[in-house]
């Protein structure tokens, strides 16, 4: 099974489970607030993937880190994952409670990237436009990408809408590189044709 869906399922059951107990809001925000530590702490990245560590030893360090800061459902949670040795799929597993969490409660979580940041009039513009069109209330979150050259790229879920330059630059070449050969040879056979005096 792949690690998206080991990711899924772990991240339905938690949802599952914090629908029963009312929670489902609260862990939503608890784990926006984990992915934010995640994304700012490589060295607990490191410690969630490390192989080597005992399980132990990190239920004990994550209980310190956590308990004071989470509610008990959240910190249980993290605890069976270290059991299962599925720790390491924490970030992904927060991205899969989103989606699932965004469902229950009909709103579209959608990144939005750009080369450069987009002016605020031109983020509702977009926000507007993706709300007639899914008839959902979005949840948005721009990222600025320089390597996209320009235009917008929205990401919904496993789904890449491109509209860069960098995208449209990249179809281009691989026309040319398609076409190139057909093009070639048409051009050599006009080349080798007689003339009239040939003839």
């Amino acid at each position: 099974m792949s690690p998206l869906r080991i990711a899924r399922r772990y991240a339905a059951a938690l949802l599952q489970l914090a629908q029963e107990k009312g929670q489902h809001d609260a862990i939503a925000a608890e784990l926006h607030e984990l992915r934010t530590i995640l994304q700012s702490s490589s060295e607990l990245r490191a410690f969630l993937r490390n192989p080597v560590i005992r399980s132990e030893r990190k239920r004990a360090i994550l209980d310190e880190l956590f308990r004071q800061r989470f509610s008990p459902l959240l910190c249980q949670f993290v605890q069976l994952l270290v059991d299962k040795r599925r720790e390491g799929l924490l970030p992904e597993i927060i991205t899969a409670y989103e989606e699932l969490y965004f469902q229950y409660t009909d709103r579209l979580a959608v990144t939005i990237r750009s080369a450069v940041p987009l002016a605020a009039d031109l983020r509702e513009r977009i926000v507007t436009l993706l709300h007639e069109q899914t008839g959902k209330n979005i949840v948005p979150h721009f990222t600025v990408c320089p390597e996209l050259l320009g235009g917008v790229q929205l990401q919904i879920g496993d789904t890449v809408v491109d509209g860069t330059l960098r995208h449209a630059l990249e179809r281009l070449r691989r026309t040319i590189l398609q076409h190139a050969p057909v093009l070639w040879q048409q051009q050599h056979r006009q080349d080798s044709l007689p003339t009239n005096h040939e003839r």
